[in-house]
């Protein structure tokens, strides 16, 4: 973190860089981080983002409140969504959460237990796995890395064909729009 987010993060709290990054499982230009502040409000928050976005000449940011647990899949924080450029050709993504010590741990632990289970034949297929299909328009809707987490490791997908037959089986229907055709890759099914 040359470009000096980091001294913007930890002028708030402590800084703790997670998910894939933490995992060895990068796979693109996706960098998730949990701050946990000495004390954070909304107004706080934007202020925070407003640093970030001139710090970084951001493209691009999201906000998102889930103070209070909207959604269970995602931490009960305040979220800044930072896009650098189009991530399709390389520019980076940031996700800044902003929780408690318990929503840290939960990640935490999540990423751990990732790990533990991770052998360097799972984590080749799983990088393989995320590098052909981050850039699907379907990624973050219809499926996501944890995803591809669960078919290798739960389900024993060895490769990219075996992985969309995976995601058709559990939708129950074809994933829809992929590459030019709209369609998933002919060689993957």
């Amino acid at each position: 973190m040359a470009s000096g987010l980091l001294d913007v993060l930890t002028s708030y709290g402590s800084v703790h860089v997670v998910g894939s990054y933490m995992m060895r499982l990068m796979a693109w230009r996706d960098l998730d981080i949990h701050l946990v502040p000495d004390t954070m409000d909304r107004r706080t928050f934007f202020t925070l983002g407003g640093r970030i976005a001139s710090l970084l000449s951001a493209k691009r940011m999201h906000y998102r409140d889930e103070v209070g647990g909207g959604e269970s899949r995602l931490p009960d924080g305040l979220y800044w969504g930072v896009y650098l450029g189009d991530e399709r050709k390389g520019a980076w993504k940031i996700d800044i959460w902003a929780t408690r010590p318990e929503g840290l741990d939960r990640v935490r632990r999540y990423c751990e237990a990732i790990v533990e289970r991770l052998t360097e034949s799972r984590r080749v297929t799983i990088l393989t796995i995320k590098s052909d299909c981050w850039a699907h328009p379907e990624y973050r809707r219809s499926f996501s890395s944890e995803d591809i987490y669960t078919a290798v490791l739960d389900h024993g997908v060895e490769d990219v064909g075996e992985f969309w037959r995976y995601l058709e089986k559990r939708a129950g229907r074809r994933i829809g729009t992929g590459g030019a055709t709209g369609a998933i890759p002919e060689g993957s099914r």
